[in-house]
């Protein structure tokens, strides 16, 4: 049995009906699913993305949530039908819907935050269906909640590299000129029989260890030569 927390909740069937019925008038008054999406913010401020409009038409969302959303897309149903100027009055106040709309993010990113670490503590990197799921508990977009994981990713990569990539990168510059001006010296001492051997120096990253190594190996040659 499908329960909604709202007195007089529709039932599947109506919120079904519903839904086509605004997919139907929605093109009929020539409104995309993101112009409705803004109209819900800059109107009643309650801001919704294209997807999330597109996923109530698809009967996608939960019925918990068909439920939240009806009112406001029934109330903005209504006014775009007897509304003449509905776009006029949309594209008047778009700037301050796109203000509140940065206010809001801010605000969600604050509330969700410690709920999407827990998330990410315990999966680091979750399927589709694991985003859609925690999306839909937490009233996001998809999107959102996608690239908020990708992004926690990459900063728990960048906070490692100052051990690792980051480091070995600093050797690898220090060396570098390093290894040019140190091979004639082992070649002038020791002939050319260590000509063919820069190869040898270039995963060597300590100076001060280059030499002994490199001497030994031409020590021995020149003498098993003699």
């Amino acid at each position: 049995v499908s329960f909604c927390p709202y007195q007089d909740a529709p039932t599947s069937g109506e919120l079904e009906q519903f839904a086509k019925d605004l997919k139907h008038k929605r093109i009929m008054l020539g409104f995309t699913q993101a112009d409705v999406g803004l109209a819900l913010g800059t109107l009643y401020g309650k801001m919704f993305s294209q997807t999330t409009i597109c996923r109530f038409e698809a009967l996608q969302l939960s019925f918990k949530n068909m439920c939240k959303l009806k009112p406001l897309l029934q109330r903005w149903l209504n006014e775009a039908e007897n509304t003449d100027n509905m776009q006029e009055m949309c594209n008047a106040e778009q700037v301050l819907a796109q203000a509140r709309k940065r206010k809001r993010r801010t605000s969600i990113e604050t509330n969700v935050k410690g709920t999407l670490e827990s998330f990410f503590r315990k999966c680091v990197k979750p399927s589709p269906q694991e985003i859609s799921q925690i999306a839909e508990d937490l009233n996001l977009d998809k999107d959102v909640v996608r690239v908020w994981f990708c992004n926690r990713r990459q900063k728990g990569k960048r906070l490692l590299l100052p051990y690792g990539n980051e480091a070995e990168g600093m050797m690898y510059d220090i060396n570098q000129p390093l290894v040019p001006s140190a091979l004639p010296i082992p070649v002038t001492s020791q002939g050319y029989s260590l000509a063919p051997s820069p190869p040898v120096y270039m995963p060597t990253f300590h100076k001060a260890e280059m030499f002994p190594q490199a001497l030994q190996p031409g020590l021995s040659m020149s003498n098993s030569g003699h």
